[in-house]
């Protein structure tokens, strides 16, 4: 199994980049919940604002947004799969979202706003992140304040 490098590894670095994300006027993050980056280096910032998926290139250029209408406060987790499809999981609509990188909804896991019931280990009561497994291709959905556990889809 390849190790992957920790955070204090000299083979990983950061520095912050002050105004690197270029917004519009009238523009802005409100409560990020999380950032995916593709295959070509493209942020996708998942917030609490207006503009819920901002979509930066790797100067910080913006490229897009999605996600108008459909997320309103409660983004959460966002994840870009091996598949090559954006998964959005805000945890007040009790489901994931698939996404094509340009901001078109493939698919809804769950059922959008009906939270199953608190604690009965069906999908999905307030979700906070998905994954797609490299090695499997596996979706795995972090149902985590309604019901504390981790769902698999294969």
């Amino acid at each position: 199994m390849p190790t992957v490098p920790s955070l204090t590894s000299p083979a990983i670095s950061f520095e912050p980049l002050d105004g690197w994300a270029k917004l519009p006027a009238g523009w802005s993050f409100m409560e990020v919940g999380g950032i995916a980056v593709d295959d070509h280096d493209n942020a996708y910032v998942f917030n609490r604002g207006e503009h819920p998926v901002i979509v930066f290139d790797r100067d910080g250029n913006l490229l897009r947004s999605f996600g108008e209408g459909i997320y309103h406060n409660r983004a959460h987790g966002i994840h870009y799969g091996v598949d090559g499809f954006i998964y959005c999981v805000d945890d007040a609509r009790h489901c994931v979202d698939k996404f094509t990188t340009d901001g078109r909804m493939v698919w809804t896991l769950g059922e959008a706003g009906k939270p199953a019931p608190k604690w009965s280990g069906t999908p999905f009561n307030r979700p906070t992140h998905a994954f797609v497994s490299p090695k499997s291709g596996d979706l795995f959905v972090s149902d985590g304040y309604g019901n504390s556990m981790v769902h698999r889809y294969s």
